[in-house]
């Protein structure tokens, strides 16, 4: 059986203002988040999460009580 939840990495993009009288600012740093996605209907749960193992923890946490769901449901 497929997960029905799954991790999506999505780029997040930190710019560094500048105050009046700079004329340099920092660059832009590129990182990531994470995100839960529901592959039944394409949305999200959550919040999202900074790293990637406590999204891949709460995917496994979810695809394992949505599979005892589906069990106790086709068996009853």
């Amino acid at each position: 059986m497929e997960d029905i939840f799954v991790v999506k990495r999505c780029n997040k993009i930190i710019i560094h203002g500048r105050r009046a009288g700079e004329s340099l600012h920092e660059p832009a740093e590129a990182t990531s988040w994470y995100r839960i996605s529901d592959t039944r209907t394409g949305g999200f749960i959550g919040d999202g999460y900074d790293l990637e193992e406590d999204a891949r923890r709460e995917c496994q946490r979810l695809n394992a009580v949505s599979s005892r769901v589906t069990d106790c449901e086709s068996s009853g």
